[in-house]
């Protein structure tokens, strides 16, 4: 059997060949009685769950956790949870993106959860069968998904819509 060994330029190039994905995490947050942190951003319209791109070498659970402490001021305190996973094919330019959602616990009290004044215009809670209108057709899937599992499982989502 023959082994083939590639040069750092051929890596390079192979890699440079290879269809671009930006990762992205979401950090599902709910209170004592289960509504659901949604926030608003100052940079675009609607409603979405905190969340972020994945930083080089990042995992995506500790960029949910990271960008719900960053966004909302939360410290997560426990395990993050994979609830969905989610991709979009048309992203910016030649980009697509892959989102994982994961649940992140529970906060006692909301009431101290600080936004971001930066990204966050408005932090809010929600009931599962209450959420806002605003919610962008890719946020409505992921929500729906989340929900009709009953918050549990992984559901895997496909979109034609850039996050």
């Amino acid at each position: 059997m023959t082994t083939i060994r590639f040069t750092p330029e051929e890596t390079a190039a192979w890699y440079a060949s290879v269809p671009k994905v930006a990762l992205s995490a979401s950090a599902l947050l709910r209170d004592e009685q289960g509504r659901i942190a949604l926030v608003r951003n100052t940079y675009r319209d609607g409603w979405s769950l905190p969340g972020g791109v994945v930083d080089d070498n990042e995992a995506p659970a500790m960029a949910a956790v990271r960008e719900v402490h960053e966004e909302i001021g939360h410290a997560v305190d426990g395990p993050a949870t994979l609830l969905v996973v989610q991709w979009a094919g048309r992203g910016l330019g030649p980009v697509q993106f892959l989102n994982f959602t994961f649940d992140v616990g529970r906060v006692a009290d909301p009431a101290r959860l600080v936004p971001q004044e930066e990204e966050i215009a408005e932090i809010a809670f929600f009931a599962p069968d209450a959420l806002p209108q605003g919610l962008r057709p890719f946020m409505r899937h992921r929500m729906d998904a989340i929900i009709g599992g009953g918050f549990q499982g992984v559901a895997y989502i496909e979109e034609n819509e850039t996050f």
